[in-house]
């Protein structure tokens, strides 16, 4: 330990001197009171041997450098302040073993290291609270990377990635290595062990699901951009890769949440969803091996404003070469024979506004396994095929999901709703809202485009510039992925989940806005928004074409269209006017409001206090000596005669008691008499 560490004293002077000489975006921290990263000391962090690292606070004043596989324990939080600079080693001691298979593939094949790449994983019950802001992002990367955005968009597996375990429900069945089921508590309680993460202390720390805290938060990240990762420890006879992602949220309880993050350069997945119910809001996910994001095992959380970049240079996966998308919906592990065949909990997130763009890529959406859930109001674009393609080699698997009860033993849980691909009717002739992947193409396969277009999705233009271009890795060309037009979506498609925002555009981005990535990620520094940025306007907020985007006063405000009386009170009030103009007034329907008052007016709006109640007051019974028939209000003036009569009961005199007494009685009941 000490030669290692005496090795990283040595790399790490060199570290500082020359990584860290740049000054690009992320790489100078001074602009957010941090120190510039060059001038930094590092601090190589390692899991203490099984003890993790405790609950602690990294600050932006070090660099933090994880060594192995580090953990935060159960019971542990690790806080990671604004502009915090976190880096992975590569590991060491890599080696291979494989044996054939009667697989595609060819093999099995699995890799062990002496010292594994460097990763951060949170463990069941631990926490981890990344929150970074827009003008100081935290990030993650390799040892080596100057942080300057230099790196090439085509670099990736330098590092582990970030992996958090929760509690919650998933839908799988088997712990490796355990005969017998360990879902034994009822549907959702499987557990499962994170991809690509060995536990060398023999904890299985990466153990995760359970269902035994489905409310408890595993983190959040915020503003954090992570980039580079991902370590392939092989692949099984199931050909599913045995790898981290850049980021992994596996079986995360409520209240996890995933907000203005960027997931750049993985070997594998950018976003890797495993079960649980965590939120993601925000995401920039690009430049991937494999896909941009992935889902499954039984994820019941919500996702919005999310967008993912695929270039086909760059998708090339490492693994079993499947085909790369830019969203794969799986629901499960079928393949490795390790799920409850009522398929529960469904992988069934609420999902609204993706945007899902390739530089021509087959399809955007993979459709497999039977997953679930609302997905709406989506974009795809960039593709030569088609926006969704559903796999039908099973019964339970992506084409019967998204078919209708009754269609070819169709579940109907998959609802794929009011999405654009990007597309004229020039390119339908090629490229398809739906492609069906399966063993009855000239049957059930012929309904899908139905199902899709009975949804609204179809082909349209909608995006302002959908074309990229990658050179060797680096970004020559850039996007704007707005819509060229707002309010596309009606109330029909509007969600009816409360967790998302309802928005009347399509995909991830508001028509005229800026960007949401734009300032704090790499790919915001390396020119990805090609549009122009929001410039002259109305930059007063008190007029009535005030522009929040404006950056430049041009004359154009307007105090006249929006004004009026914005009062409540007053009888010309104007709901639609945001600017008073002076004008409001009370005569003109001003009276008494007060239905019991003697001057009532039932055409006055607005009560100016002139109610009367004396002119008139008086006797309003009948059989009151004093009774005013004009009388409108009681005032207890009425005055009965008592007749002396030796029926006693008979109070009227009328020779029977009957319901008239009673009444008369109740007339007069709680009067005082007098002595």
């Amino acid at each position: 330990m000490t030669r290692l560490l005496a090795a990283f004293a040595v790399l790490a002077a060199g570290f500082a001197s020359t990584v860290f000489s740049q000054t690009g975006l992320f790489s100078n921290g001074s602009g957010c009171g941090c120190m510039p990263v060059m001038e930094r000391d590092t601090v190589w962090v390692t899991d203490n041997a099984g003890a993790g690292v405790g609950t602690q606070q990294w600050s932006c004043d070090h660099v933090y450098v994880l060594t192995e596989q580090v953990f935060v324990n159960a019971g542990d939080t690790l806080t990671i302040d604004p502009g915090t600079a976190v880096l992975g080693m590569s590991g060491e001691g890599r080696v291979a073993f494989s044996v054939p298979s009667g697989n595609v593939v060819g093999e099995i094949t699995t890799v062990s290291y002496d010292t594994y790449p460097g990763a951060l994983v949170v463990a069941r019950g631990a926490h981890l609270h990344a929150v970074g802001t827009e003008s100081c992002p935290i990030q993650f990367s390799f040892l080596g990377d100057p942080l300057d955005g230099t790196v090439g968009l085509d670099v990736n597996g330098m590092w582990g990635g970030v992996v958090l375990c929760g509690g919650a429900a998933i839908n799988t069945l088997y712990l490796e290595g355990i005969d017998q089921p360990s879902q034994t508590g009822g549907i959702g309680t499987g557990e499962d062990r994170a991809e690509g993460i060995v536990d060398e202390s023999g904890q299985d720390r990466h153990v995760y699901g359970g269902n035994g805290a489905p409310l408890v938060s595993s983190g959040t990240l915020q503003y954090v951009s992570l980039r580079h990762g991902s370590t392939n420890l092989g692949w099984n006879n199931a050909m599913n890769g045995n790898e981290t992602d850049l980021l992994q949220l596996a079986g995360c309880g409520q209240g996890t949440l995933v907000d203005h993050v960027e997931i750049l350069g993985s070997a594998d997945d950018g976003l890797h969803v495993l079960g649980g119910t965590p939120d993601v809001r925000h995401v920039l996910s690009a430049f991937h091996a494999e896909d941009a994001f992935e889902s499954d095992q039984g994820w019941q959380g919500t996702g919005q404003f999310l967008f993912g970049l695929q270039d086909t240079s760059i998708a090339q996966p490492t693994n079993p070469p499947h085909e790369a998308f830019l969203w794969l919906m799986h629901g499960d592990d079928f393949e490795e024979n390790n799920v409850d065949f009522t398929y529960e909990p469904y992988t069934s997130p609420w999902m609204s506004n993706l945007t899902l763009l390739s530089n021509g890529g087959a399809h955007a959406v993979g459709v497999q396994s039977l997953p679930a859930g609302d997905w709406l109001n989506s974009v795809a674009a960039g593709v030569e095929v088609s926006g969704v393609e559903t796999r039908h080699l099973y019964s339970c698997d992506g084409f019967p999901a998204i078919a209708p009860m009754g269609i070819s033993g169709g579940y109907g849980i998959l609802k794929i709703k009011n999405w654009r691909v990007e597309g004229t009717p020039e390119s339908a002739a090629t490229v398809k809202v739906g492609h069906y992947d399966g063993l009855y193409a000239n049957g059930v396969g012929l309904a899908l485009p139905q199902i899709l277009a009975d949804s609204n999705n179809v082909l349209a233009p909608v995006l302002t510039d959908a074309s990229f271009t990658v050179d060797g890795g680096v970004l020559v060309d850039g996007v704007d992925p707005r819509p060229t037009v707002g309010e596309t979506v009606s109330a029909h498609y509007q969600t009816l989940d409360p967790r998302l925002d309802e928005v009347t555009y399509h995909g991830a981005f508001a028509p005229g806005l800026q960007p949401w990535f734009e300032g704090w990620t790499a790919l915001s520094d390396m020119g990805l928004f090609s549009g122009q940025a929001p410039g002259p306007g109305c930059t007063y907020p008190e007029a009535c074409n005030y522009d929040a985007t404006a950056t430049e006063e041009d004359g154009s405000c307007d105090f006249q269209s929006c004004a009026g009386c914005t009062y409540p009170w007053a009888c010309n009030y104007d709901s639609l006017a945001s600017l008073d103009d002076g004008s409001c007034e009370r005569e003109t329907c001003g009276g008494c409001t007060f239905v019991l008052a003697c001057n009532y007016d039932p055409e006055a709006t607005q009560d100016d206090g002139s109610c009367t109640y004396a002119e008139c007051a008086g006797c309003t019974f009948e059989s009151a000596t004093n009774y005013n028939p004009e009388a409108l209000i009681d005032d207890g003036s009425c005055i009965l005669d008592v007749v002396d009569n030796s029926c006693q009961g008979d109070l009227n005199g009328d020779g029977v008691i009957s319901t008239l007494d009673l009444l008369d009685f109740l007339s007069v009941y709680g009067e005082a008499c007098d002595p």
